[in-house]
Formats: structure tokens, C-alpha cells, sequence
């Protein structure tokens, strides 16, 4: 329900106001906050806590998952996440956003960003939320490893986030996180992925 537009949102009020007596709607949301203050105050709320990695890896065995540690690293202790993630595809937008945040750092030259740039405006069925969710786990990547503290998700290209994670300042990572919560504001009005992507950079570079 946290990826509908505000239009599909407000369709349903009514129905959460006044719903048939034969009917339980059940929503899900991968963060309440996401939704509309309006359907959230229609709701009754549950909350689903994270598998443990014990959990998660027992599940991933019993499954007989592909790739079971990166699975168990990246579905942060949701089973669902770990079997319908699609692994070629997630590299792919990782790495779009790990060369995103060299540039933003000033790591690498702005022009090595303009193919990357394009290539993800030509992939007009990605959404732009799913490069927000690759760019989300980086940056907690990197946090982590700046404070030295936590298990990274992303140990596959350790190398990579620790040369980045040495050449940032932790303020320069608080103000990413906030430039990216503003972009993912503004999904539900169906913003330019690149445009949107392309400020980005030129305000962390900034």
C-alpha cells in the first residue's frame, strides 16, 4: 500500500470507513509512514518483526535458496525478500548506485556517471524506488563501516565501500540520507528518475 499513489490511496477511504460486513482488507507497507496519515488512522496496525540471521538461514536451507548468504545479507530478515529477489538485477542497480555515490563523493569524475546516467533512463520498467532501495543499503553500508560498527550487507564489494566509506565525512552521509528521503517524497508524483538521480550528485558534490 506504501507504493500507491496518492489518487489510488484516497479511492479507498471510503471503504475503510464504511467496509461491507463481509469484507477484511488486509494492506501491507514496508514502512506505515509511507502511507497517507488518513489510511493510516483507518487501520488497525500490526507489526512484523525481522527473522534472525539463524532464522533466515535455516529458512534459506530448507528452501534450497541460490547464493544463500547474499540472500540472508540482503533480505534483512524478511523470508519473502530472500526468495523473489532477483540477484542479476540487483547487482545491476547496486552498481549504478555505487558509482552514483563515487561521483557524489567526488571519487570519481562527473562524466563517468553520464553512461550509467542514460542507461537508467532507458530502463523505463525500473522504477526509481528500487535504485532508492540499492542507494539506501549503500549509504547504511557505508555508515556502518565509517563507525565501525555492524555487519555490512554488501560484503561482496567490501573493497569498494571501504575506499569510499574512508573518503566521506559522516555529515556528508547524514545530508545524503536526507536528499534521498526527500526524492523518495516525491515518488508518488512520478518524478524523472535521472533528472532526479543527476541533482543528487550535484548537491553532494556541492
Amino acid at each position: 500500500m506504501d507504493r500507491a499513489n496518492e489518487q489510488a490511496a484516497n479511492s479507498l477511504l471510503k471503504t475503510l470507513e464504511e467496509p461491507p460486513d463481509h469484507l477484511v482488507l488486509i494492506m501491507t507497507a514496508e514502512n506505515a509512514y509511507d502511507l497517507l496519515p488518513t489510511i493510516r488512522s483507518r487501520a488497525v496496525p500490526f507489526y512484523f518483526a525481522p527473522l534472525s540471521a539463524a532464522e533466515m538461514r535455516e529458512f534459506a536451507r530448507a528452501r534450497a535458496l541460490e547464493q544463500p548468504e547474499r540472500r540472508v545479507a540482503l533480505a534483512a530478515g524478511s523470508p519473502g525478500v530472500a526468495v523473489s529477489l532477483d540477484l542479476a538485477a540487483h547487482d545491476k542497480r547496486r552498481a549504478a548506485m555505487l558509482a552514483l555515490l563515487s561521483v557524489a563523493a567526488g571519487a570519481a569524475p562527473f562524466a563517468s556517471w553520464i553512461p550509467v546516467s542514460e542507461a537508467i533512463g532507458r530502463s523505463r520498467s525500473e522504477k526509481l524506488d528500487l535504485y532508492l532501495k540499492a542507494l539506501y543499503e549503500l549509504l547504511r553500508d557505508l555508515l556502518l563501516l565509517h563507525e565501525g560498527a555492524g555487519e555490512i550487507r554488501n560484503q561482496d564489494i567490501r573493497r569498494e565501500l571501504d575506499a569510499l566509506a574512508a573518503k566521506v565525512q559522516f555529515a556528508w552521509l547524514r545530508k545524503a540520507v536526507k536528499k534521498v528521503d526527500e526524492i523518495a517524497q516525491l515518488i508518488r508524483r512520478n518524478i524523472q528518475k535521472t533528472i532526479a538521480l543527476d541533482s543528487l550528485i550535484v548537491e553532494l558534490r556541492g
